[in-house]
């Protein structure tokens, strides 16, 4: 009977672990999936902020099961949480978070950002919104992510969601709580840990890059003020084939 308790304890451990891998294996496809519109090019202006938002929201549950798979693939951690009441806070505070999820953790700023910054220029500038007589934004919001709602992925997701994100977001909150600023830091401490990886390196280059032009773009945006009608706002594809900078020009 012992061996069977043995061997039964292993299987759900090893179950256990293939559906963590296999939820983590699903949102970085659901990532890749979202990003692959930008390079081909399926997404207009009007809809970069639902495809941020939609992007920003993956990439939270991708940082979640990456760190889920770390804290179950560590017995002495799990074995030390059990002890506690609150399982995150310990394993926060005993597990040092890897490079490859704060490394996560620069996108998922960086498309928080942008998804605020568009947001906001929606809001307070009447820009990138749709105009399609044909279609409404919620229409296309489906479209675009019919598949990954009907898969579930992630649970709970719906357009309304977007609007009440983003609808009373505005310029002077985004000042305050910078995520260009946020990603731009984080990308500049992972250089040591990838000291010896020139890919990774230019990667973090990107990372630091786009935080920065958007970062200044947003200052700018608000100092010289949102209501500007001389104020002219543009993306391009300059240093990342998915995440853009804004561009800021006087008519």
């Amino acid at each position: 009977m012992s061996s069977i308790s043995v061997d039964e304890n292993m299987c759900m451990k090893l179950s256990k672990h293939l559906l963590v891998w296999a939820e983590e294996q699903t949102y970085w496809i659901a990532s890749r999936f979202l990003m692959l519109g930008f390079e081909l090019d399926l997404y207009s202006s009007s809809e970069y902020c639902m495809v941020y938002w939609f992007i920003y929201v993956v990439l939270i549950k991708l940082s979640e099961k990456a760190q889920l798979k770390l804290v179950t693939s560590n017995d002495a951690v799990k074995r030390k949480a059990k002890k506690r009441r609150d399982l995150s806070k310990d394993v926060t505070r005993d597990t040092q978070i890897p490079p490859s999820i704060l490394l996560l953790q620069c996108y998922i700023c960086l498309s928080e950002g942008l998804t605020m910054m568009l947001a906001a220029l929606r809001n307070e500038c009447n820009k990138f919104q749709r105009m399609n007589y044909f279609n409404t934004e919620e229409e296309i919001f489906n479209q675009h992510f019919d598949l990954l709602q009907r898969a579930h992925v992630p649970d709970n997701i719906s357009y309304h969601l977007f609007k009440e994100s983003t609808t009373n977001v505005h310029f002077s909150t985004l000042v305050k709580y910078n995520h260009f600023k946020d990603a731009q830091r984080i990308a500049k401490e992972l250089r040591s840990s990838f000291f010896d990886d020139p890919n990774k390196l230019a990667e973090l280059r990107q990372i630091e890059q786009i935080a920065e032009h958007n970062r200044v773009a947003l200052n700018i945006i608000s100092q010289v003020g949102s209501k500007d009608s001389s104020l002219k706002v543009t993306f391009e594809f300059s240093y990342h084939p998915c995440y853009a900078v804004a561009v800021v020009k006087r008519a």
